[in-house]
């Protein structure tokens, strides 16, 4: 997020208010330890995290992996095998163009002209 998100969003004059999560130890934690509260903290973002078994909050994302799980990497992991990271990132980045240009879905995000599409 501080590395790819946030700045291009500064670059757009864009701003996040708001980061929904769920209950990961990964994102939350007590808030004056946990590194990514922390960032938060320093960013100026509200934390809010979904309820606990209510898919209802996250469907759209929840969605979204099962789509790049079903149409993406099972496809792709019979078709081809990668050696490492970078190359499956590669053909992940190239899908996602596809993906953004024939799908309406909402959870994909494009910044055109300082508004999110």
């Amino acid at each position: 997020m501080n590395n790819d998100v946030i700045p291009t969003l500064e670059k757009h004059e864009a701003k996040i208010d708001t980061v929904l999560s769920d209950n990961g130890r990964e994102i939350c934690g007590r808030p004056d330890q946990h590194p990514y509260q922390l960032f938060l903290q320093l960013e100026e973002m509200e934390h809010r995290t979904t309820r606990v078994k209510r898919p209802y909050s996250n469907g759209i994302v929840e969605r979204l992996h099962r789509t790049l799980l079903d149409e993406h990497f099972r496809v792709e992991g019979q078709r081809t095998w990668f050696k490492t990271i970078e190359e499956m990132q590669a053909v992940l980045d190239s899908y996602m163009e596809g993906y953004k240009r024939a799908s309406q879905h909402p959870s994909v995000y494009v910044i055109e002209e300082n508004r999110f599409c």
